[in-house]
């Protein structure tokens, strides 16, 4: 699944621990600009398979921005 995620044009990170207590997690940090939070879904949701039982379903939290460049 990290991998499906990093395809995602605009990811620049992907962490995934599918033996978390809730389930599975994955932190992505992303351009919102050039991918969006279907899209990574999507990417998950097919890597996991078209015939899978599980889906997946997000929570976003915006993180700290990088300093502009000046």
């Amino acid at each position: 699944m990290r991998s499906a995620l990093l395809d995602v044009p605009g990811v620049t990170r992907a962490q995934v621990d599918l033996v978390d207590l809730k389930g599975g997690v994955a932190i992505v940090t992303f351009d919102p600009r050039a991918a969006s939070v279907e899209a990574l879904l999507s990417a998950v949701n097919q890597a996991d398979g078209p015939f899978s039982p599980r889906q997946f379903r997000a929570e976003v939290k915006e993180g700290p921005h990088p300093a502009s460049a000046r």
